[in-house]
């Protein structure tokens, strides 16, 4: 052969070599496109082909979010579809579903409905806003101790959200959140839905505010880079796609068949096995964390998490197959005596097939997700274990749940708000369930604990829910009632609130026993008094008067002190005499300040007393005789008075006149007057004033004038800006075990505290509270109540009624 033949039939090979590898590629890529086909317009796909194809700078492709429609208020997503969100109030306790069935009798057909209740570690804006607040002071004052004691405590509430609570309470600090969104790919029909579904959350006290891409992004964000600096989250840019803003360059992201990594955190995803046939709202929202079992600690969801619940409408060719079925089941006809678990799936189809065929009622499809997070995959598993454990208790309500294994990445991505869509819902999972609205509204995640109404006294739920205090928040009255025993952490958790009280500019005053409020006092340095009898100040009340005014306005309760100094021990005998004498001592004291001013003493009123001629007012005026001048007491009454308000801490301890009755409660009663004239007479009433009454069970219900006193008290603070707490250490030193009833004292502290705290108590006080039956509770509270414990060292509980 020739060498031009040769080169001739090599060129010849060559170009058919290189159109077969043509072919070969041509073919090879078909066939991906052919595989990849059913995955093209997915927020999500399995895992194989997720990691071969998949990058993780991406993943933002894999997310709907695009823009924001500001004059339409809705969501342009990149899947073609549109969407609107809502953060809503959480329900503290789930008992009625009515709202969640109009809302789904209400949904559109081709429109996705989803609640998602997030457990968030972003306090961030919760913490800010206590600690400038509490910083107040400080600032004014230049106080450094101060405020490094405010900065330390905010470092502490941060900390939190990356350890448990304490060594026994594990579970971490969050903020639940309730999201509910709204997705679909006809813009009127969403825009319809979606005012239908404000106004039933709005009438239903859901409180829905809509949330733009400024409010949106930050929970995107927390749960796409963890481990970045949740405080200083970047705001939203809107020259930029929000899908591009959610995941820092600098986040790694790993999909694995057993868990999803993002960040350096794990997630796993549950998907529910087994649900059960007869279930309510109430149950499901206990599934959020234990809150009664010995193994509440453990049984809680301790880092990140959210639950989402997916809905729409079971579209017609599914709905009819599922009718179908049911009435394939309802047309056999088997022996119930052998055949009894089969004659109860068909009575079961029967009644379904009523429903659509006979009451017109409508399909959903529902889809449930469980997101759980931990630090590392071992974590996240341990914690796993402990909910599926935890949510498949209870027999007939448990609810069985499983790890999706190599689709956790779409059930994380698909569970996030506007992330569901049909390819999820019906071809890539095909684990909804068809449920009709009843059934579906006992599913819902809606619950999380009390948050609190305004952060000044931080507390934690035992579900890791960050709750602020303030006494001073409410339509009612600022007083509060507080029931512990001895060691359950009355006198930390009253420093607490003198404390953090007095940080955001608060007066603060103190009736102590025992010194408890010391160390705090002096670190704070405040003004303390030791009541001492053998070291007197005078408390004079009528020589602080400056006008007649003035003398009016406190008449009644200038009277009621005298008389309950001077007045029988007899009881009977004291009420007898009580009219008649305190319309002579305010008429006495009238007198006298016309002729002597705020000169005026007990002494001289004891005198005018005594020209009455009547045996009464000269027996009584005798009994003045020790609060005199020349009486034992004399030097606590006369001259002008001694009792300085120089500081905003003010600490009084009473231990030294507690064994001598006749003398601590007229000075108690003295005290709190003056506490009174500086709120009634300051110039600045903004300024509030929290006044703490510890131990109160030793004086309180001792002498009925004192009750009238402490009542006229509660009465009057509110008017002026006041807030009083009182500190017992049983509920029976309100509450009369004879007669069954509330004492006097009790009556007037129950009708005019708005805040009532019970922390543990014996049982004897827990059974007499449950048994009084004045608050109502249930028969979970009840057992909350019996359940409130302290550990030693690392916490106290409480329960708040408001």
């Amino acid at each position: 052969m020739r060498l031009g033949e040769i080169q001739s039939k090599l060129k010849e090979s060559k170009e058919k070599l290189q159109a077969t590898k043509e072919s070969l590629n041509t073919q090879k890529e078909n066939i991906f496109k052919k595989v990849t086909k059913p995955f093209d317009d997915l927020t999500s796909l399995p895992t194989a082909i997720f990691k071969n194809i998949f990058k993780r700078y991406r993943l933002s492709d894999f997310l709907p979010y695009l823009c924001y429609d500001k004059e339409e208020k809705i969501y342009i997503n990149n899947d073609n579809s549109y969407g609107a969100i809502f953060l809503c109030s959480p329900r503290i306790k789930s008992t009625d579903s009515q709202s969640i069935q109009e809302l789904l009798n209400k949904l559109e057909e081709g429109v996705f409905l989803q609640f998602m209740i997030f457990g968030s570690k972003n306090i961030t804006d919760f913490v800010e806003y206590w600690r400038e607040e509490h910083l107040l002071r400080a600032r004014a004052e230049n106080n450094e101790l101060l405020e490094n004691a405010v900065n330390s405590m905010a470092k502490f509430y941060f900390s939190k959200t990356k350890s448990g609570i304490s060594k026994n309470m594990t579970v971490r600090v969050k903020n639940f959140n309730l999201i509910i969104s709204l997705k679909s790919d006809n813009k009127e029909k969403l825009l319809k839905t979606k005012e239908n579904m404000q106004n039933i959350l709005e009438t239903n006290s859901f409180a829905p505010r809509e949330l733009t891409p400024e409010g949106l992004k930050p929970y995107l964000w927390e749960l796409f880079n963890p481990n970045h600096n949740i405080r200083n989250i970047p705001a939203y840019d809107r020259n930029a796609y929000l899908n591009r803003q959610l995941i820092m360059p600098s986040t790694s992201i790993l999909v694995k068949d057993t868990h999803l990594q993002i960040d350096g955190k794990s997630w796993i995803s549950l998907a529910v096995a087994s649900m059960p046939q007869e279930f309510h709202i109430v149950e499901f929202g206990e599934k959020i964390g234990d809150t009664l079992s010995s193994a509440l600690n453990t049984n809680q969801f301790q880092d990140t998490f959210f639950i989402t619940a997916s809905v729409c409408l079971l579209p017609k060719k599914k709905a009819n197959s599922a009718s179908r079925n049911h009435s394939i089941i309802a047309t056999q006809s088997w022996s119930e005596a052998l055949f009894r678990e089969f004659a109860n799936v068909r009575r079961e189809s029967i009644g379904i097939l009523e429903r659509i065929d006979g009451q017109k009622e409508r399909l959903f499809a529902f889809d449930l997700n469980v997101l759980v997070s931990g630090d590392s995959y071992e974590s996240a598993k341990q914690n796993t274990q402990n909910i599926i454990s935890f949510w498949s208790k209870g027999g007939t309500t448990g609810i069985v749940m499983d790890e999706a294994l190599g689709i956790h990445q779409l059930n994380f991505l698909a569970s996030l708000p506007m992330g569901i869509n049909e390819e999820y819902m019906f071809e890539l999972t095909g684990k909804y369930r068809s449920m009709f609205a009843d059934q579906i509204a006992q599913f819902v995640p809606l619950e999380s604990d009390y948050a609190g109404n305004h952060p000044n006294l931080m507390l934690y739920s035992r579900r890791g829910q960050m709750a602020g205090v303030d006494l001073f928040v409410s339509d009612i009255n600022f007083n509060a009632y507080l029931v512990a025993t001895s060691g359950a952490g009355k006198s930390v958790l009253l420093n607490m609130i003198g404390f953090n009280s007095f940080a955001r500019g608060d007066r603060v005053f103190v009736l102590d026993y025992d010194t408890s409020f010391l160390k705090l006092c002096e670190t704070l340095d405040g003004q303390y008094i030791f009541l001492d009898p053998q070291k007197p100040i005078s408390f004079n009340p009528f020589s602080d008067i400056k006008n007649k005014e003035q003398l009016t306005d406190d008449l009644n309760y200038l009277s009621s002190l005298i008389y309950m100094l001077g007045s029988s021990k007899h009881q009977a005998r004291a009420d007898e005499d009580e009219k008649l004498i305190k319309q002579k001592i305010q008429e006495f004291i009238g007198i006298l300040f016309d002729e002597i001013g705020n000169k005026m003493e007990i002494t001289n009123i004891r005198d005018k007393l005594r020209t009455v001629k009547d045996s009464r007012f000269k027996d009584f005026a005798d009994q003045l005789r020790p609060f005199c001048k020349e009486g034992v007491y004399g030097a606590f009454f006369s001259g002008p008075n001694q009792f300085n308000i120089n500081k905003e801490f003010i600490v009084t301890e009473f231990k030294g006149i507690d064994n001598d009755p006749d003398l601590r409660d007229p000075l108690i009663m003295l005290l709190i007057y003056h506490l009174n004239q500086l709120m009634y007479r300051s110039e600045d009433r903004k300024n509030r004033i929290q006044i703490v009454l510890d131990e109160a069970h030793r004086f309180l219900g001792k002498n009925p004038k004192m009750d009238d006193f402490i009542e006229q008290a509660y009465r009057r603070a509110r008017k002026y800006n006041g807030s009083i707490i009182l500190a017992t250490q049983g509920f029976d030193d309100i509450y009369n075990l004879k007669t069954g009833g509330l004492s006097r004292a009790g009556s007037v502290i129950i009708n005019n505290s708005s805040w009532k705290i019970f922390m543990k108590q014996t049982d004897t006080s827990i059974n007499m509270l449950i048994n009084s039956n004045l608050f109502n509770l249930s028969e979970y509270e009840k057992a909350l109540l019996k359940s409130i414990t302290t550990t030693k060292g690392q916490y106290s509980e409480l329960l708040l009624i408001t």
